[in-house]
């Protein structure tokens, strides 16, 4: 019985977790609080306020990072294979790594795989190329910003509320419907962490609170 009990406080607790996250993307006194500390960080005046804040920005941060380091790790190895270790009369025996490793059982196989090895890190870098990792207002201007080729770089994307659309669903990426034209810029805005729904209604539709009918 302690075990059935123990079971169910800590399912409650789960199930009220996941409840819990599931609300937490619309806190203004939160953003408030914490978009002095964010506007230091990203170089942007007082005058802009932050109205989105996205989630898993430590995970994209990580991750873009890794996948710069490593596509040009193996670019910059294939580079000195090619002008240093190729040789036309051994391109089909097998390609050893240090002390017989085999990775691949010849040079065109081991090119397939570094073709799509880079191409499938391209893709991933493309796509985390246009997650908006923080969205500032100031009036009808606003700046996106998006994560930079290294760790902790950020680029800062301007464009006019005039500019902002909501793209066709694509079936490629997940975040398909949450594709957004900022300009000559696309990105991807979660609608559930905006400082409030009425930051992407305005976006959306050109109209604030009080002009709706």
């Amino acid at each position: 019985m302690n075990c059935m009990r123990l079971f169910r406080e800590i399912q409650f607790k789960s199930i009220h977790k996941i409840c819990h996250a599931k609300f937490t993307g619309h806190h203004p006194i939160k953003f408030s609080e914490t978009q002095n500390k964010y506007r230091k960080k990203d170089e942007v005046s007082a005058n802009w306020n932050l109205i989105y804040k996205a989630p898993m920005e430590n995970g994209i941060n990580v991750a873009t990072a890794y996948l710069t380091f490593s596509s040009s790790f193996f670019a910059v190895s294939a580079l000195y294979y090619a002008l240093f270790s190729f040789d036309v009369n051994t391109m089909n025996d097998p390609v050893l790594l240090g002390n017989g490793v085999v990775i691949a059982n010849n040079a065109s196989e081991c090119l397939v795989y570094l073709v799509a090895f880079c191409v499938f890190h391209i893709a991933v870098k493309i796509l985390l190329s246009k997650y908006v990792v923080r969205l500032y207002q100031n009036g009808d201007e606003y700046i996106a910003i998006f994560r930079g080729h290294w760790y902790n770089s950020i680029k800062k994307h301007k464009f006019h509320l005039n500019e902002f659309k909501r793209l066709s669903p694509t079936f490629v990426v997940t975040w398909g419907e949450s594709r957004y034209g900022l300009g000559d810029k696309h990105g991807i805005l979660l609608e559930n962490y905006f400082k409030t729904p009425e930051c992407l209604n305005y976006l959306l539709y050109k109209k604030k609170p009080e002009e709706n009918d």
